[in-house]
């Protein structure tokens, strides 16, 4: 295909948001599944560190700033397009501020703007080997999201209500969610369970000039979860929870295609999605050194016939009271979605089919070290705290739990470089 008939596909660069976001050092929580950062598990201390059932008592002001780059695509597994990919840069700043004796109120921005060029369609070369054709770079493309939580403490009770929206040149979204938790058992345990929803509007740019895109879609996401946090001894305590998702309406990629017999077809999928998740944590802290060992393991599986495993371990290090060290290590495997494949030799009988390399099987290792330090008495009576944190991701079909026949040329690597600044007046 000449280089003047691929597309200037903008909204594309949100699959690369997704990827960027799990790394950042203060991103934006989500409705449903905020409560999985709350209680006994927050602090490194443990025992002591569950957020009492009031609210804060200071104004605090987050920011953070990320710069998200993803490898250049290797030359032997491109046939076409751009192999430099997308670069994204997001301002984050979070504004937390006490409302009365029982209730708190935070809000959420976020600005993003990308470039770059990102994986369109999979095509067989001369050897029926899979490569890779991407789309041209285009102009800068910008997302704005906006997210405001309010919480009310009981004496042994918190609730939180959420709602936001997020916008882009051809997207629009709006999603809430509803939490509560309780502790018990001399608040060495604690229940939290909530639910939220996304209501998604995608307009696709240049819709009128492919005859594969369409013009105007919605969908609609509901989740829920619920977890229990159990403080095990004086310096341990686990945590473990169990969230569902539901997605239904458009749930194809409108700017992505599928080779069919070497005619190039729109992304189909399913248009409904059932997910469910298992996820525990551990902490343990070692009071003589003053660190936190941190490990989390997570399974989820689909009706897409995906499945995914995910384990991290952390150690975070505190040095001299004010300075702390968080060097940490996640691997994760997943399974194919069934109507997944690099290229169709003949158009399955479903009418399903999608390329995508985040439909594929695949394994990835990622690499994190953080760092952070304590000012007090700074200006204006304030504490402040600065951190940077660096992420190398690397993703490879060799590295999943089952043998991988195929890989899909599109799979992504990126560095990931955040500076966090906080205030508390």
């Amino acid at each position: 295909m000449k280089r003047s008939q691929r597309p200037n596909n903008r909204a594309l660069r949100r699959a690369a948001r997704r990827l960027a976001r799990r790394g950042r050092a203060a991103p934006r929580r989500g409705p449903v599944l905020a409560a999985l950062t709350s209680s006994a598990l927050a602090l490194p201390g443990v025992v002591g560190s569950a957020r009492a059932d009031t609210p804060v008592d200071r104004w605090a002001v987050d920011f953070a700033t990320s710069y998200y780059a993803e490898n250049d695509i290797e030359d032997d597994k491109v046939s076409a397009g751009d192999t430099g990919r997308y670069e994204i840069l997001t301002q984050q700043l979070r504004i937390t501020a006490p409302v009365t004796d029982r209730s708190d109120f935070s809000v959420d921005l976020q600005y993003e703007t990308m470039s770059g060029a990102t994986p369109w369609f999979v095509e067989p070369d001369a050897n029926g080997d899979p490569v890779q054709v991407m789309t041209g770079a285009s102009v800068e493309e910008t997302r704005t999201d906006v997210l405001a939580t309010g919480s009310y403490y009981f004496d042994n009770w918190k609730t939180s209500l959420s709602g936001g929206v997020s916008t882009e040149n051809d997207y629009f979204a709006v999603n809430g969610g509803f939490e509560a938790e309780t502790h018990f058992n001399e608040k060495n345990t604690t229940l939290a369970a909530g639910f939220g929803f996304s209501l998604d509007e995608i307009e696709p740019t240049d819709a009128e000039l492919f005859s594969t895109r369409v013009s105007s879609e919605e969908k609609q996401s509901y989740s829920a979860f619920v977890s229990l946090s159990q403080i095990l001894t004086r310096h341990s305590a686990i945590q473990s929870s169990l969230s569902y998702q539901t997605s239904t309406g458009f749930l194809s990629d409108p700017y992505k295609l599928v080779s069919v017999n070497g005619v190039n077809l729109a992304d189909t999928r399913p248009d409904d999605r059932h997910q469910l998740a298992w996820l525990t944590r551990y902490r343990h802290h070692f009071a003589r050194t003053d660190s936190t060992l941190h490990a989390d393991y997570r399974f989820s599986i689909d009706d897409w016939g995906i499945h995914a495993h995910m384990l991290e371990l952390a150690w975070y290090q505190t040095l001299w009271e004010r300075i702390r060290i968080t060097p940490s290590l996640r691997y994760y495997s997943q399974s194919q979605a069934d109507f997944y494949a690099p290229f169709f030799l003949a158009a399955p009988s479903d009418g399903l089919f999608s390329s995508d390399y985040r439909l594929s099987p695949y394994g990835a290792l990622s690499a994190k070290v953080r760092a952070e330090t304590l000012l007090r008495d700074g200006p204006f009576h304030t504490s402040w705290r600065l951190g940077f944190v660096w992420e190398r991701y690397l993703s490879d079909a060799d590295w999943a739990i089952k043998s991988v026949d195929v890989e899909n040329p599109g799979l992504v690597d990126f560095n990931i470089f955040t500076f966090n600044l906080s205030a508390r007046f």
